[in-house]
């Protein structure tokens, strides 16, 4: 996702929406913050002048109070979202042009939660499931992508990109990443030790090009099990999404289970819990997808969500085929391929034999 931050207004009033924004950039988003007083993080690339925002073309603006500042930057980069993070009073302030703007592009805002029902007695008509709330947490001290307020901040700009064109659900590509995506490290928590799969940019760029959007799904029991922290799966999936920008590639999500294997939750591969909330988020229809990777576990979740499910043998995938047929899995993955890349032309192909097996 490229971001272009109007830096006057996100570095004013409240103290959420500067250390939100860097934990964006943290976890590999293009941020650029045009403006005075960008925040303290080596992935935020601060942008002093309208001239050097020539020739990037953002996918939403965000920004604090002033909505019709914040269109104006949009325009400037030809952004398709608008967020802004404001509160009761400034939406009770906002001029004829805040409201024409807000209008003119698909617009979205995060408000603290105690200013909730102000916010919506100003709010008039506006679609109400455009507004999220930030956490209850403490602001942090310094940028950190695993704190929850970059979530919230994420996941509105995500479901305001994938419901800006109003299209029906469509068909995408689940993806796991260690085995798949990247060289399997057993548990990676260093970002210097992503490698992509041969194959794998190419792979991503075809099924970008015929406009399915790419979700990366992933179990991170490591975590669970104390081996690293949360914030170093996101540091690493930052690493990720920065390494396929280099390959002209934008992964459209991101979902992960932090959880221990007996913990029980829905969220952990095979279950379906992810997927689920893809779909919500970014207006997916889980029949016509696929999910791919190099376990049956990986394809087995694909199923359970009513879609395809694809096996792959890179990573542990030639160990997992010899197993096919042991009475783990109920089914057998609906195919296997050598690598992502012959999943994807498969896949992008689309035609009727194809989904319907045949």
């Amino acid at each position: 996702m490229k971001v272009l931050v109007h830096g006057a207004s996100a570095a004013t009033r409240g103290g959420r929406r500067r250390p939100a924004i860097a934990g964006l950039a943290g976890r590999g988003h293009d941020v650029r913050w045009w403006g005075a007083s960008p925040p303290d993080s080596p992935h935020v690339l601060p942008v002093a002048s309208g001239r050097e925002l020539a020739g990037f073309t953002a996918d939403a603006v965000v920004g604090g109070p002033g909505v019709a500042k914040l269109a104006y930057a949009g325009w400037r980069t030809r952004a398709r979202v608008l967020l802004t993070a404001t509160d009761a009073t400034a939406m009770g302030g906002w001029s004829i042009a805040d409201r024409w703007a807000w209008d003119s592009v698909h617009s979205a805002a995060v408000i603290e939660e105690h200013d909730a029902d102000a916010a919506r007695s100003h709010a008039r008509e506006l679609p109400l499931e455009r507004f999220a709330l930030w956490s209850a947490e403490a602001i942090p001290g310094a940028p950190d992508a695993a704190h929850p307020d970059v979530e919230i901040l994420e996941r509105a700009l995500e479901r305001a990109l994938a419901r800006q064109s109003r299209r029906a659900p469509r068909a995408a590509a689940f993806l796991d990443r260690d085995g798949t995506l990247v060289v399997e490290r057993g548990y990676l928590a260093d970002p210097d030790g992503l490698e992509l799969l041969p194959g794998v940019p190419e792979a991503l760029r075809a099924i970008r090009a015929a406009d399915i959007p790419l979700v990366v799904i992933s179990n991170q029991a490591g975590v669970g099990r104390g081996r690293f922290t949360l914030g170093s799966v996101y540091d690493v999936m930052g690493r990720l999404r920065r390494m396929l920008r280099t390959h002209g590639v934008e992964l459209d999500a991101i979902y992960f289970c932090p959880h221990h294997p007996d913990e029980g939750c829905a969220c952990r591969k095979p279950g379906t819990a992810l997927l689920e909330r893809a779909a919500e988020d970014q207006v997916l229809s889980l029949p016509t997808s696929m999910m791919a990777g190099d376990k049956r576990l990986d394809a087995a979740t694909g199923q359970a969500a009513g879609g395809f499910g694809v096996l792959v043998r890179t990573g542990y995938g030639r160990e997992e085929e010899a197993r096919i047929g042991d009475g783990e899995f109920a089914r057998a993955p609906d195919r296997v391929f050598d690598g992502l890349a012959d999943a994807a032309a498969w896949f992008v192909s689309g035609t009727e034999a194809h989904f319907g097996m045949g």
